[in-house]
């Protein structure tokens, strides 16, 4: 039984524990280098990953951790500074490096590295690696991007340099972990600089702004469905994929394959990582950065789809606003889709109960395919684009289930549209959350959808409202960021189950739940965080 005496000694216990202990997220500063030059300065949104749930550390009193980037290549270096350590007992203060050891490169905590700080006698003429596929630019600063194959050693140390940035600033979001045989060919790295025209000796010209990585999955040219994708049974030309693409010889970095390369098969891209750094958020940059990497990663013949890996909520914000406007200003037969509403077509037979939603007939299904195709996003993202595009034509004071009333009888052509394209998009959102309405009586099921899509339809709305702003100039500003367009880059043409209904923008591609929206423009890979 415990003592008044054990009670009062916890208490003391937990009062030394806090006294010795630093939020993680509150000492560590990141910092961007030109020479010894601070050109940025923040902090990380996320520690956990590192320093574990509490994201805190014990041991120290005046505790500053200081992460610096040569601000062109990314060399990193880390500084610890401290006032008194805690040195009672047999407890340790926490070993700091140690924590870190898997986020970083090992130069990073060399003393070398802590001595030369970012001088570099190479710095001045930097150039990054790959290809320039666009430029721009914006209040008067000029921008670049470049592309590179991680088979490059020059962007493979970049991106090992930096991705220590990926935890920090995605919620849940991992390193990558990349092997060391041909399959790196599938990995491209994009780099968004900050050009200096006028910088000073000795220094370089570039400044990171933000980067995205994507890979090549491969694919079957119909894709008749995802399971002969997973298990690998489908037959291009009359060969089977073993024929075409056999295992790599051990002996070399090359595959051995009867095409000229494995890239050349019918794939899809996938864009994994998505970063623009805090200083330089809210600038546009994001939207030049998606929209180079989707028309670049797009303009091979043998891709057949653009994806991206675990989208979070703010990056799912941004993507839905580049593609939509895309869409609306530079592919006709998109702009031109609308609701059906006529009675010649929507007879009372394909109205009746129990009948399925004629999606096809209410939005033009051959229309919808063609675009699809031709524009390769995929299909799920497209189909909220539709959804979106083709509710902007109804009225707002139109778009609420009291109009409903007469359904598709109504005298009014909004309230008609309206029922109609409540019907349309159920459709897509039953069949996405098809197992778990299942489980729901058919009354709930109902509520459920309702719900859902009533759901849908605010985020639809505020979508529409930046759109619409920016096509009428009230957002101008992106738009006339760009300089020029470089030429070779193509122009932007588990949980536990629950019966309950999943929000409709769960996943992309058959993967795990989007991840939590943070204020970082951002996209990675998803790792779920502890509880």
């Amino acid at each position: 039984m415990a003592t008044e005496s054990d009670d009062e000694q916890t208490e003391v216990l937990k009062q030394q524990v806090e006294d010795w202990s630093t939020n993680t997220n509150e000492c560590f500063t990141i910092r961007l280098l030109k020479g010894e030059t601070v050109t940025a300065s923040f902090q990380p949104s996320f520690t956990y990953p590192i320093f574990g749930e509490e994201e805190r550390v014990f041991g120290y009193k005046d505790l500053s951790i200081t992460l610096s980037f040569a601000a062109h290549d990314l060399q990193p270096r880390l500084k610890i500074k401290h006032g008194k350590l805690f040195s009672e007992g047999d407890v340790k203060p926490t070993d700091i490096q140690e924590a870190l050891a898997e986020f970083l490169p090992t130069h990073a905590f060399s003393d070398a590295s802590r001595e030369s700080g970012s001088e570099d006698a190479t710095a001045a003429s930097f150039q990054p690696p790959g290809e320039m596929i666009k430029g721009y630019t914006s209040k008067g600063r000029k921008y670049e991007m470049w592309c590179a194959s991680l088979t490059d050693a020059a962007a493979r140390q970049i991106l090992e340099n930096m991705e220590v940035l990926i935890p920090m600033f995605i919620e849940g979001g991992t390193m990558l972990q990349l092997g060391q045989d041909w399959s790196t060919q599938r990995w491209k790295l994009f780099l968004l600089y900050e050009v200096d025209r006028k910088s000073a000796p000795d220094t370089s010209r570039y400044s990171l702004v933000g980067y995205g990585t994507s890979y090549r999955v491969f694919t079957f040219p119909d894709r008749t469905s995802a399971i002969e994708e997973d298990q690998g049974l489908g037959i291009l030309n009359g060969e089977s994929l073993e024929a075409l693409l056999p295992p790599p010889d051990q002996n070399s970095q090359q595959p051995s394959s009867k095409t000229a390369s494995p890239l050349d098969l019918p794939s899809r891209e996938r864009l994994s990582q998505f970063l623009i750094l805090p200083p330089f958020q809210g600038e546009g940059h994001g939207q030049h950065l998606y929209n180079t990497m989707y028309a670049h990663l797009t303009s091979p013949t043998n891709i057949r789809e653009f994806t991206v890996e675990d989208p979070n909520e703010a990056f799912v914000d941004l993507r839905d606003l580049c593609d939509l406007l895309y869409l609306r200003a530079n592919v006709p037969e998109f702009a031109a889709l609308r609701i059906n509403t006529d009675p010649a077509i929507l007879t009372p037979e394909k109205l009746m109960p129990g009948a399925l939603i004629p999606t096809d007939l209410i939005v033009d299904g051959a229309a919808r395919e063609r675009i699809r195709r031709r524009t390769k996003l995929q299909a799920r993202q497209f189909d909220r684009l539709v959804e979106t595009h083709t509710l902007s034509f109804i009225s707002a004071s139109h778009r609420s289930r009291s109009r409903l009333t007469r359904k598709e009888k109504s005298s009014n052509a909004d309230d008609r549209a309206y029922w109609f394209w409540r019907l349309y998009a159920k459709q897509r959102l039953y069949v996405h959350n098809r197992d778990e309405l299942i489980q729901l009586e058919r009354a709930e099921r109902g509520v459920r959808l309702e719900a859902v899509l009533d759901g849908v339809l605010e985020g639809y709305a505020g979508l529409l409202e930046r759109v619409e702003k920016r096509e009428k100039g009230m957002g101008v500003e992106v738009e006339e960021m760009e300089e020029e367009v470089v030429e070779g880059a193509a122009k932007p043409m588990q949980k536990k189950r629950k019966k309950v209904v999943v929000d409709e923008d769960e996943d992309e591609d058959g993967e795990e739940d989007g991840m939590v929206g943070v204020e970082v423009v951002a996209n990675g890979h998803k790792r779920p965080r502890a509880r």
